[in-house]
């Protein structure tokens, strides 16, 4: 079978890196897979050809949330052509099953029906306003055979999602749980390199330096804790955006800016590729995303992989895989305050920590690795495919497809 995945962002982020973690287990379930991304700068199309992608870039617009009516009316514009394009490689590479990367941009999904293929349309995240999910959801529901969601906590604020029935196949991000594991020799030198002093706790994020994800509330926890517990090192394991540029201004310039940042106890490193080599460093793991954000985290669950306990704001779907008081805690979004609380219990109980984290991994192992991902994809794929034949079928009799 032979799957095109369209994403329209460059920037490697949860699509990319799902592409990248399961593109080795579908290719031994007979999944050959492609990936469009945008002609643009960024650095997701090496990052999945270095892993043997192919990537073809195309131009492609996306919608934004930038209040400029000619920016739209550009992107409304290319529509018909960028679809067009898509439907020439959909013919070009006999593909099966078109995957769909967000909510916004139907291009994909378009170009695929006209062509008689499946689509696989993810829902990952809740960025879009309420208002929004209604005015693209019918679209979605009509061109759809099956639509994926990261939990089932972002069919819920979809409208219509519900109601799908057995099309609706609710996922979690992939996970290699054999790369993020817990590690003492990589802990040890993963904290040597972060010039961690022996024994400090150190709490940590692995986060592109976005708005969703709230930096600025895990900035506001360490300065909050710094009186009281000096000896806690914190690290916020970021890469820089070119569209978010003015955004990871302001962060550098917050921790720079806090006692905590000046006294050197707060730090901003760009992990790279190499996120599963630094995060055994950890003793916490702080996920401090604002309301209308995530779907569920990769992050997260490559942090339980790696058996340390997080502590997450209740948005999404993350409640769904940190469970409260068993792997780590879930508080409220935007409140400061319940972070700190919790930061402090967990950092004060070793043996908490220890039970959290052991309990995180044996969940993350059992549900969230990338072989069970591999599987959910392979029936959302088939089923897309199925309906696809049966629609190509009934247009060849006659009847309205």
């Amino acid at each position: 079978m032979n799957l095109l995945y369209v994403i329209h962002y460059p920037f490697f982020g949860g699509p990319q890196n799902q592409a990248l973690r399961t593109f080795g287990p579908l290719t031994q379930r007979g999944i050959a897979t492609s990936v469009v991304l945008p002609d643009e700068p960024g650095n997701a199309a090496e990052r999945l050809r270095a892993a043997g992608i192919e990537v073809i870039p195309l131009p492609l617009h996306r919608l934004r949330a930038i209040p400029d009516p000619v920016f739209q009316a550009r992107f409304l514009a290319s529509l018909p052509r960028e679809v067009e394009s898509l439907r020439h490689l959909i013919r070009e590479r006999s593909i099966d099953v078109v995957q769909v990367g967000g909510l916004v941009n139907p291009h994909a999904a378009i170009a695929a029906r006209l062509e008689g293929a499946g689509v696989v349309w993810q829902l990952l995240d809740t960025r879009a306003p309420m208002m929004l999910r209604r005015v693209l959801m019918p679209w979605v529901l009509t061109l759809a055979d099956v639509v994926m969601t990261t939990g089932v906590g972002v069919a819920r604020v979809h409208p219509g999602a519900m109601s799908l029935g057995s099309r609706l196949v609710p996922f979690y991000p992939p996970v290699d749980t054999s790369v993020f594991k817990p590690d003492p020799g990589r802990r040890a030198a993963a904290r040597g390199e972060l010039g961690i002093p022996s024994g400090a706790p150190l709490v940590g994020t692995v986060a592109n330096l976005t708005p969703q994800k709230g930096l600025e509330h895990f900035i506001a926890v360490a300065e909050a804790l710094n009186g009281s517990r000096p000896d806690v090192r914190y690290v916020i394991l970021g890469s820089a955006m070119e569209t978010q540029g003015a955004y990871a201004a302001t962060i550098r310039r917050m921790v720079q800016e806090s006692a905590v940042g000046r006294a050197g106890a707060l730090r901003i490193v760009d992990p790279g590729m190499r996120v599963s080599q630094l995060l055994p460093a950890l003793d916490v793991f702080l996920m401090t995303s604002v309301p209308r954000s995530e779907g569920v985290s990769t992050t997260v669950l490559e942090a339980m992989a790696t058996g340390i306990p997080v502590i997450s704001t209740d948005v999404g779907a993350l409640s769904e895989v940190v469970v409260d008081g068993v792997t780590g805690r879930i508080v409220d979004a935007l409140d400061d305050d319940a972070m700190v609380k919790a930061v402090a219990a967990l950092l004060d109980d070793s043996e908490a920590r220890t039970l959290m984290g052991a309990e995180a991994r044996r969940r993350a192992a059992e549900l969230y690795d990338v072989e069970v991902c591999a599987d959910t994809h392979l029936g959302a794929y088939r089923l897309a495919a199925a309906r696809a034949a049966r629609r190509r079928r009934r247009g060849a009799s006659g009847h309205d497809g």
